[in-house]
């Protein structure tokens, strides 16, 4: 048994920027704030490009992130934010050096596809966690959580669920909307017995539904152990959180574990959450790496 989840030795980070383009000065000032806590942080060459919603073509970004992945000198890839364009890429990574070379993940919003795409390489450790140039705003990031993960040291999350204890199950997941894209792809994650993470941001309630009756329909309901719902923040005027909560018990039905207002993804005062590695809830958080959190 042991009290950590699964992260490799970490020193050497490198920032790419695989989604979105980037603002340079909140760029600048993470990295900064990663050096000064000991990290040795690489910025891709191609990290600050940009063409219109993309950081640059395809081919940049993709080269960016493949480069990424397969050095062996780099111990964790680290988005510098996220908005739209990973699926793109996906088509261009082989992941054979993950195999030799496990790396640790990190971001959110769009880096659900890579993680998704990067949860069939055993070894590899997800962590749903704030992108980089978020990381000296101001109130955005609970720093403590995410030096936690970094370390592999167990995590408590607060949240709101069943008073009875649940798990532990394996997490995965991420952002509805990627998720929801995600059916049907090579890419597609296992769902079976998993906490099913989602949260979005900027999305009405009625694109909530069609995608989570999407998921539904595809069986990832059934298929989950239990579910995990985030952040829902940006909805529609006059729409309400617990809206999408009473859509997912609905579509869940009443026998599922359903934990809410957990505070990770697109909101302030952020969490990191591992993917991959094994969570239970005690009945007032969700709790990570207290246990034998290998992957099962």
């Amino acid at each position: 048994m042991s009290d950590r989840f699964p992260v490799p030795p970490l020193q050497v980070i490198r920032v790419v920027a695989p989604a979105g383009p980037v603002m340079e000065d909140d760029l600048d000032a993470g990295m900064a704030l990663l050096r000064r806590r000991g990290f040795t942080v690489q910025e891709a060459p191609h990290v600050r490009d940009r063409q219109n919603y993309l950081a640059g073509p395809d081919w940049s970004r993709g080269e960016d992130l493949r480069e990424a992945l397969d050095d062996p000198e780099v111990d964790a890839v680290w988005f510098a934010r996220g908005g739209y364009g990973v699926t793109r890429l996906l088509p261009g990574l082989s992941g054979e050096s993950l195999i030799h070379r496990p790396k640790v993940l990190v971001g959110y919003s769009d880096a659900t596809a890579l993680f998704a795409w990067a949860s069939r390489f055993a070894g590899t450790t997800c962590l749903y966690a704030p992108s980089l140039q978020e990381l000296a705003r101001e109130g955005v990031c609970v720093l403590d959580s995410l030096w936690a993960a970094l370390e592999g040291q167990p995590l408590r999350i607060p949240a709101e669920g069943p008073a009875r204890s649940e798990g532990p199950f394996p997490v995965t997941g991420g952002c509805l909307s990627l998720c929801s894209v995600a059916v049907g792809t090579s890419w597609e994650p296992d769902i079976s017995g998993r906490w099913l993470f989602l949260e979005d941001v900027g999305e009405p309630l009625y694109r909530i539904d069609r995608m989570l009756t999407h998921l539904a329909q595809a069986g990832w309901m059934k298929q989950a152990g239990g579910l995990l719902l985030g952040g829902f923040t940006g909805l529609g005027e006059g729409e309400t959180y617990a809206e999408v909560i009473a859509r997912v018990r609905e579509l869940a039905g009443p026998s599922m574990p359903l934990v809410t207002n957990l505070p990770v993804g697109h909101l302030k005062g952020k969490h990191t959450l591992p993917l991959g590695g094994a969570a239970r809830w005690d009945g007032t958080s969700l709790v990570v790496g207290d246990g034998d959190w290998s992957s099962p």
